[in-house]
């Protein structure tokens, strides 16, 4: 291999082998910018979960308004009983 050759290659190998650690080590540019995506990623899907509001008209109950509900699920079908 010539002269040439050998020089070409130890820069091409020390401009891609080395990177700014800044901006690659750890608690770098790019670790910060994952951490910020991920916090409003969260922040929004904590807003949407605290946004909707259950809706208890759903269910049917089966017990009058004074009584409580005691499901025994410990045989299929559940048993349900007011007391």
């Amino acid at each position: 291999m010539s002269r040439h050759t050998m020089l070409m290659a130890a820069i091409g190998l020390l401009m891609l082998g080395t990177g700014c650690p800044h901006t690659y080590r750890k608690g770098g540019k790019l670790d910060r910018a994952m951490q910020k995506d991920l916090k409003e990623r969260f922040d929004e899907r904590n807003a949407e979960f605290e946004s909707v509001e259950p809706d208890e008209d759903e269910e049917e109950s089966v017990c009058p308004a004074e009584k409580v509900e005691y499901w025994d699920c410990r045989s299929l079908p559940c048993e349900v009983t007011c007391k």
